[in-house]
């Protein structure tokens, strides 16, 4: 794909892309989905070591991408596998981002009439979104990726902000004594954090468009490692405050935690109306970019018009995440994401370096 300066990002708007793409709805449901499979307050030290987990597989996206610098994934890895093998993992991956759009559009509804807007039905919420994402899309990556810039800092310091508002009912001997039954529930608990990490394999779609791809591996590193460090102090205070029996059970166990925030003297109050806020930032971001890298495959695989692609997948979109009956229906989508992503953000990387490297395939002229 020939790369015209005007498309091209930095270094660092390839981190704020990354960091961006997996910061979404998990900061709200991470302690829940953990708590339950893992029923100790060990839960830090699985998302942790999920984190690790998540890095090394995005140092591997990296390193693949390298070996084709101003290729897409949709295009190199055709040179790997094979025309025929290749196709089918860009379609596997084009579904897995509309799917993720599909979700984070819906998500976001449930919330806002949860919390902010509870007569108005989801359908508004969610055609309002996706007319203001679609206005964006049309910028192409240049302009998302400067936006993204200016977003990321502001929403993820405001989001650990609040929630370090919360500190005042910390009790570290909550979360003692560490590891009681021992490593199996932390790694019953991996899992489920699948799709909390889910997303910094857009890199190897992004690379296509980096100014210097040998920087790559240091960018995957620090983009996950923001999202460790906010993942980690999240669920910590959480489960301390809340405990776990109860955090898994609550829907929203951060956004309930920020409900009882009380600061005395201080200029603002509600302080969930603006987590909630800020969080719609992140989901926005999240959004923008998995529906542009699905528009960008379909639009290379059937050789479209990008922009045509872009209007087409807003209507598929708003079926997919309208066809859920309720909020346990969108909940199972989730989960089926998640599950998707151990192949998108797993297993194709591995298989396209490894293959590569015995094959000895890079860039060709």
């Amino acid at each position: 794909m020939k790369i015209v300066r005007s498309d091209q990002i930095s270094i660092s708007q390839l981190t704020v892309l990354n960091t961006s793409m997996i910061l979404g709805l998990s900061i709200l449901t991470l302690p829940r989905a953990t708590s339950e499979k893992i029923g100790t307050p060990d839960v830090w030290i699985s998302i942790i070591i999920a984190g690790f987990i998540s890095v090394a597989l995005a140092v591997i996206c990296a390193k693949v991408s390298q070996r084709f610098p101003g290729k897409t994934f949709f295009e190199y890895n055709q040179q790997i596998v094979g025309k025929a093998i290749g196709i089918a993992f860009s379609l596997v991956f084009c579904v897995y981002y509309i799917l993720m759009a599909a979700f984070e559009v819906r998500m976001q509804a449930e919330v806002i009439r949860q919390f902010l807007l509870d007569q108005t039905p989801i359908e508004v919420t969610m055609i309002t979104f996706l007319f203001v994402a679609g206005y964006l899309l049309l910028g192409q990556i240049n302009p998302i990726a400067r936006l993204m810039e200016f977003l990321l800092p502001v929403t993820y310091i405001s989001i650990l902000f609040v929630m370090l508002l919360s500190v005042q009912d910390f009790d570290v001997d909550k979360l003692r004594p560490v590891l009681s039954e021992g490593m199996r529930p932390v790694f019953n608990g991996l899992l489920s954090t699948a799709l909390s990490y889910s997303g910094f394999e857009c890199i190897m779609v992004f690379s296509a468009f980096v100014d210097k791809p040998q920087k790559m591996v240091r960018s995957a590193i620090i983009g996950v490692a923001l999202i460790i460090v906010l993942y980690t102090i999240n669920s910590v205070i959480v489960i301390d405050v809340l405990g776990v029996s109860e955090s898994s059970t609550l829907t929203w166990p951060t956004l309930e935690l920020i409900k009882n925030v009380e600061m005395a003297g201080f200029f603002l109050e509600n302080f969930e109306v603006i987590f909630i806020g800020v969080w719609l930032v992140e989901i926005f971001t999240t959004y923008i970019i998995s529906h542009y890298i699905a528009s960008l495959g379909i639009s290379k695989l059937f050789r479209i018009n990008i922009n045509y692609v872009h209007i087409g997948l807003l209507v598929v979109i708003y079926i997919i995440g309208i066809y859920p009956s309720d909020l346990n229906g969108s909940i199972k989508l989730g989960e089926l994401i998640g599950n998707i992503s151990l192949v998108t953000a797993g297993v194709m990387p591995i298989l396209l370096l490894l293959i590569a490297s015995l094959r000895k395939r890079r860039q060709t002229p």
